[in-house]
């Protein structure tokens, strides 16, 4: 049978022409993939070099996996057969490999078998099936195949063979199965689709959160670097490690001590007893790299390395890529360099950090990037005495990243609010999805110090972006992330959410014992936008207690608020420590959320925080109602995540996707090539694909010419110079508007001609649009942020003043609106001054189209729509421009793939 369907591929036609170039080796189809066990692989492109390593795979499987492979025994590949598998030219014969070391553990190919459609097989070790390898092979083969233009996917499987029918079935893509002549026929379209996302995006989950189990839960450690010097980085892990009181397996090695601290050392890595879980590998950077591969020899899982100096010069950063590159060939996961190490409270306590003392247990997770950041944090929940569940400082996350910690804590019931302190984000897009189902459940806080896109630590390797800040914390806000903008702000909230939880609606109650504070508080609260719904600004200043404890019961009891922030002014004889405790009882048993503003001297204020340090039962103290009131509106931002929009993307009837996708291939330029501008033809063809209709216009070359169009398209019409900087701007002479006949039309061609000599772009006449707000619809395709589609009003003074709204597409039904709603002049759409509300429903409908189009079409580097006209009824799209450009490898695709490089 094996032969006969070999005999049948050798006679289907290939699908492209003979004359066509064969793609050159695709280098950017190399991945690093996570696997459900929480190990690592590298998967690449097949090359005629893996001859060898691809027989010693195929004779490892079982007789029973290669006849299901091959529906024949088949011991060995022939030479004839391994030089057909190996050699292909990655078009019509694609094959990709999986490796572990130098090792093949996978192997996934296709073959076109018409046009549009090729089959493809799958071959996976018998030692790693299970490991979701076929699955991650399949993604990247679908993605391989629609760069190169198939749509479909069939296979041939034998019934028995359970295992890859249920890897068809489980992808998420709508799957036809068929029993024909004892084999069952699959065949399914790799188009993604908004359930086959979702499934990826589900393992992807799972990999990740194993993978960060693994590191942070080891049954044993290795310390390679520790010495006698006390301020050893080895030393001071050890120390850690013995304070927190770990009990697992310790191993040390040491070379210049035979003991250490009562503990036996060994010399060298590959004398190491028994199975060892995560290495700490403090050493300086070269010897780094062969400690990897030592690791690797006695089956070490995950590796910690503390190490800086990777980034210091060109060399470092080569070096730092080579570090990850051969942790991740031997499928181990690296936290580093530069890491400040881990740590856990509770029963299963473990320090491997250079923390200066364990925290107390909590609810509170935090993670932070460069050892300086990581240190501020640490410092700052010792001072606070904050109760902390989990640290990580992931360093240069160069391999594992925040976007890791997140999927683990997302499945950890232990934590209740996590906070974050980031200065790069490798792949912000993959960030923004998990924020948005972590938050459903979890608080999360989030610290991007000014001028980190600008000022990249060294040794941050990641894409940089074309957008300015705020249109990262726009899509921070929409995928319900609260943004902190210090290390003292983000310790605040967390701090406040992990003793007391979120509020439970956004009502505030505002209690103070003198008018003058109380003030202070109402303008605080009143800046920060708060729904004060209750105040009480004349308790008694006496040094009987009982009268600010009344008076906050009085509050809290009746249901009314849901944060009550409470200003003092110390009367220096009341025990204040225990107003804070009776208040906080009363504060539980009223579901009600308390903060504490406390003016007093330095000594007392001191007190009453170690007091606060010392009991997570006790609400926080500031000392300003600013920074009361700060901390309370970072609870409520979080609270109010429920909010957010979780609807499915929108989609629309009537999209041409396959027409448009003919027209940009057909345009793109090549690699080598720069980026190209569109025709106003190429353009509208593109626009209508989508449902997009551009009002017409026609270019002229004299009077008379302009006269025989205006004629055809019916007066009145409008003249504008097809210059990109004047065509939009009257205010320029760029543009005349409603001329009403030819013999208005002849002398504005011939003015404008006269007052525009300075420049050679031609004329054009258009239709008149109705009357409208203006607006102008644009999106980008950012290296780091992928496509990006922005809204404004039209004019110099949106741009001058950034009243730009920025979201990532698709688009909901109710995001549109929401992004058709943000930039503060987008008032002019709902009428005002006595003229009639623009139709915004049309507005948030054209967003959903550019989104599908952007998300679509990552060559289309960049589009406007300028203006737009919004009228009461219905909208215009007056003129477009559109740049194409070689798609990006976008960091969140529809495949599976580990952080890289930028490029990767």
């Amino acid at each position: 049978m094996a032969e006969r369907r070999d005999g049948l591929r050798s006679l289907r036609r290939r699908a492209r022409p003979e004359d066509e170039h064969e793609p050159s080796y695709p280098s950017h189809w190399e991945a690093d993939i996570a696997l459900r066990d929480g190990s690592a692989a590298h998967l690449r492109p097949i090359l005629p070099t893996d001859a060898d390593a691809l027989q010693d795979f195929h004779q490892r499987q079982s007789e029973h996996s290669r006849y299901l492979r091959f529906f024949a025994a088949m011991p060995k590949l022939s030479r004839r057969d391994l030089e057909r598998f190996t050699n292909v030219d990655h078009a019509d014969r694609v094959a990709l490999v999986a490796l572990v070391g130098a090792e093949i553990v996978a192997v996934g190919r296709y073959d076109r078998t018409e046009p549009h459609s090729a089959e493809v097989a799958f071959n996976v070790s018998d030692s790693r099936q299970g490991t979701g390898l076929a699955s991650v092979l399949l993604e990247h083969l679908a993605a391989a195949a629609r760069e190169r233009g198939i749509n479909e996917f069939t296979a041939e499987v034998l019934p028995e063979n359970t295992k890859m029918i249920k890897v068809f079935t489980e992808t998420g893509f709508d799957v036809t199965r068929v029993l024909d002549d004892g084999v069952v026929m699959v065949s399914f379209r790799i188009d993604p689709t908004v359930r086959s996302l979702a499934v990826m995006s589900e393992r992807e989950h799972r990999a990740e959160a194993r993978a960060m189990e693994r590191l942070l839960h080891p049954q044993s450690v290795l310390l390679i670097g520790v010495s006698s010097r006390a301020d050893s980085a080895g030393g001071r892990f050890l120390t850690a490690l013995e304070d927190s009181g770990y009990g697992g397996t310790v191993h040390l090695i040491a070379r210049d001590v035979l003991e250490l601290r009562g503990r036996r050392t060994w010399a060298r890595v590959g004398d190491v007893p028994g199975t060892v879980d995560l290495a700490v590998i403090a050493l300086r950077p070269e010897a780094c790299l062969d400690a990897i591969d030592e690791c690797a020899a006695i089956g070490v899982r995950s590796v910690l390395i503390p190490t800086e100096g990777f980034s210091d010069s060109d060399e470092g950063r080569l070096l730092q890529r080579e570090l990850v590159a051969r942790a991740r060939r031997h499928g181990m996961r690296l936290l580093g360099p530069g890491s400040l190490g881990f740590l856990r409270t509770g029963e299963d306590a473990i320090s491997l950090s250079l923390a200066p003392r364990m925290p107390q247990p909590g609810t509170v997770a935090l993670a932070g990037q460069s050892s300086a950041l990581s240190a501020m944090l640490l410092a700052g929940t010792d001072a606070r005495g904050i109760g902390l569940h989990e640290f990580v400082g992931v360093g240069n996350r160069a391999d594992v990243s925040l976007n890791d910690t997140l999927q683990h804590w997302e499945d950890d019931d232990q934590v209740g609010v996590i906070g974050l302190a980031l200065e790069s984000m490798g792949n912000p897009r993959k960030f923004t999805r998990i924020a948005r189902r972590l938050t459903r459940s979890t608080p999360l806080i989030v610290l991007r110090p000014p001028g980190s896109e600008s000022h990249l630590p060294p040794g941050h390797d990641v894409r940089s972006s074309t957008l300015p800040r705020r249109a990262m914390d726009q899509v921070l806000d929409s995928a319900g992330v609260v943004q902190a903008t210090g290390v003292d702000h983000l310790l605040d909230v967390v701090d406040a959410i992990g003793r007391q939880g979120l509020p439970l609606g956004r009502r505030v109650g505002l209690l103070s014992n003198t008018a003058a504070l109380g003030a202070s508080l109402s303008g605080a609260a009143g800046q920060a936008g708060f729904d004060v719904v209750a105040e009480n600004h004349s308790v008694p200043l006496s040094p009987d207690p009982r009268l600010i404890q009344r008076a906050f019961t009085t509050m809290a009891a009746l249901g009314q608020v849901d944060l009550v922030i409470a200003g003092m002014i110390d009367p220096q004889t009341a025990d204040i420590t225990e107003v804070l405790r009776q208040m906080s009882i009363v504060a539980r048993h009223s579901e009600v959320v308390l903060l504490v503003c406390l003016v007093t001297t330095e000594d007392r204020f001191a007190e009453v925080q170690r007091a606060v340090r010392a009991d997570l039962s006790l609400p926080p103290v500031h000392a300003t109602p600013y920074a009361v009131v700060r901390a309370g509106a970072g609870m409520l931002a979080a609270a109010l995540r429920p909010e957010v929009d979780d609807a499915e993307p929108a989609q629309r009837e009537g999209i041409d996707r396959a027409a448009a996708r003919e027209l940009v291939e057909a345009l793109t330029p090549s690699p080598a090539a720069s980026a190209v501008d569109l025709s106003t033809a190429e353009i509208t063809a593109l626009l209508a694909a989508y449902g997009i209709d551009q009002l017409s216009s026609r270019r002229i070359t004299d009077a008379e010419d302009a006269l025989a169009q205006a004629a055809e398209i019916g007066y009145p019409v409008a003249l504008k110079s097809t210059d990109p900087v004047l065509r939009h701007r009257a205010d320029l002479g760029g543009v005349r508007l409603d001329i009403p006949d030819a013999v208005q039309l002849r002398h504005a061609v011939d003015s404008m001609r006269r007052d525009l000599s300075y420049s050679s772009a031609p004329l054009e006449v258009q239709a008149m649009a109705p009357a409208g707000v203006p607006m102008v619809v644009r999106s980008v395709e950012d290296p780091s942020l992928g496509p990006v589609v922005s809204l404004s009003v039209a004019g110099d003074a949106t741009d001058l003043l950034d009243d730009i709204a920025y979201a990532i597409p698709p688009f909901s039904e109710s995001a549109a609106a929401r992004l058709v709603d943000a930039p503060a002049t987008a008032v002019k759409l709902r009428g005002m001054r006595g003229l009639p509300p623009a139709d915004r429903e049309a507005l948030a409908d054209l967003v959903v189209r550019i989104g599908l189009l952007a998300e679509d079409l990552p060559e289309v580097a960049s589009l406007e729509l300028y203006p737009v006209l919004v009228a009461q009824d219905g909208l215009t799209v007056i003129g477009a421009r559109v740049r194409l450009a070689p798609p990006p490898n976008r960091t969140d695709g529809a495949r599976r793939t580990l952080s890289g490089p930028p490029g990767s």
